[in-house]
C-alpha cells in the first residue's frame, strides 16, 4: 500500500467534495421534483418530436397507454418508455379501430399529419417494410429525441448544482484551505477521512443523467418515483460521512468572533476579515463542488487504485515468498 500525507489529503478533499456534491444533488433533485422539472423537459421534447402538433399531443396526452403513466389528464408524466410511446402514437395515426399493423391505415393517417411531422413520419415508413420494423423505427426516434432531452436537463442541473454549490458553501462554511490544513495537521482526522472515503468509494457511483423514474403501485398508475433519489439531503450521506463533514465545516469559532466584537465597527472588522480568511476557500469548494459528484467519485477512485496500488517498503515484491526471485531475461 502506497500512502502519503499529501496523497491522503487529496483523497480527503476528493471525498470532501464527492460529499457535498451528493447534498447539492438531492437538494436539486428535490426541487426538480416540486417543480415537475422532469415532466417539463419531456413535454419540451415531445412537442419538438410532433413538430409542435399540440392537437396531436393532446391525443397522445389523453391515449390510456400515457394518460395511465401521468398524474393527471392533459399533463406529460416524469418518465415515458420508447415501446409505450410508440405503440400509442401508431394507435393514433392508425385511427379508431385499426390494428397497428395496418401499413395502409397508418399511411392514411400520416398525410393527416402537418409540417416536419409528416416528413419525419413518411421517412420513418419508407424505411420500414413492416409494422413491427416502423414500431421500431418510431421507438429509436423516440430514444434519439430523449438523448438530447437529457442533454437539456443536465446544463439545467448543472447551473443549478452550481448555484447551490455557492449557497451550501457559505451555510456550512466549507472553506478548502481550512479542510486541507485541518486534513494535513491532523493525522486522526485524516485517517479517519481516508478510511471512511474508502467505504464511499465501494458503493455505486452517483449517477447525474436524466433520472428515471418506477411504478412500484400496480394499483396506482400515478405514484411514480424517481429512482436511486434520496428523498432528503441527509439521506444521501451515511452518519459516520455526516459526522466528518460536521469536524471539517461548521461556523463555530467565527461566530465566536463576533459575538465577541463590541460595537458596530468592530462587528463589521470582524466580519470583514472572515470573509478575507475564508473567501478564496469558499471560492474554489463551490467551483470544485459544482464539477458534480460522479466526477468527485470517479476521481475518489483513483487515489484510492493510486494508494491501494502501491507497496510498503519492507514488503516483499511476491507475498507468497520472502526471499526476492530472480527475474529471467
Amino acid at each position: 500500500m502506497f500512502s502519503t500525507p499529501i496523497l491522503d489529503v487529496a483523497i480527503g478533499l476528493s471525498f470532501f467534495y464527492l460529499l457535498l456534491g451528493l447534498i447539492c444533488s438531492t437538494v436539486n433533485e428535490m426541487i426538480a421534483a416540486k417543480l415537475g422539472t422532469r415532466s417539463k423537459f419531456l413535454d419540451q421534447g415531445i412537442d419538438r418530436l410532433l413538430g409542435g402538433d399540440h392537437q396531436l399531443k393532446s391525443q397522445l396526452y389523453q391515449h390510456p397507454l400515457i394518460s395511465a403513466l401521468a398524474s393527471s389528464d392533459l399533463r406529460c408524466p416524469s418518465y415515458i418508455p420508447a415501446e409505450t410511446f410508440a405503440a400509442a402514437l401508431l394507435d393514433i395515426v392508425s385511427g379508431k379501430d385499426k390494428p397497428l399493423t395496418d401499413l395502409d391505415a397508418l399511411r392514411e393517417g400520416a398525410m393527416k399529419m402537418g409540417g416536419p411531422l409528416q416528413v419525419s413520419f413518411k421517412a420513418l415508413m419508407d424505411s420500414s417494410p413492416d409494422a413491427a420494423t416502423l414500431e421500431r423505427n418510431v421507438e429509436e426516434w423516440f430514444n434519439a429525441t430523449m438523448d438530447r432531452v437529457s442533454g437539456w436537463y443536465k446544463r439545467n442541473a448543472q447551473r443549478n448544482v452550481l448555484l447551490l454549490a455557492c449557497a451550501v458553501t457559505l451555510v456550512m462554511n466549507a472553506d478548502t484551505v481550512n479542510v486541507a490544513h485541518v486534513l494535513w495537521t491532523n493525522p486522526s482526522m485524516r485517517a479517519a477521512v481516508v478510511e471512511e472515503a474508502r467505504v464511499r468509494a465501494a458503493k455505486k457511483p452517483p449517477d447525474e443523467s436524466l433520472p428515471m423514474v418506477e411504478y412500484r403501485d400496480s394499483n396506482d398508475a400515478t405514484a411514480s418515483t424517481p429512482i436511486n433519489v434520496p428523498s432528503a439531503p441527509e439521506q444521501a450521506l451515511s452518519s459516520n460521512e455526516q459526522k466528518l463533514l460536521g469536524q471539517l465545516t461548521g461556523w463555530g469559532p467565527d461566530w465566536e468572533k463576533l459575538g465577541a466584537a463590541s460595537g458596530l465597527a468592530a462587528w463589521l472588522v470582524s466580519l470583514w476579515m472572515i470573509i478575507y480568511t475564508h473567501g478564496i476557500g469558499w471560492i474554489v469548494t463551490a467551483l470544485a463542488v459544482s464539477l458534480g459528484a460522479p466526477f468527485w467519485f470517479d476521481t475518489l477512485n483513483r487515489f484510492m487504485n493510486i494508494r491501494d496500488a502501491g507497496r510498503a517498503p519492507d514488503e516483499p515484491r511476491d507475498k507468497s515468498s520472502s526471499v526476492q526471485q530472480p527475474i529471467n531475461a
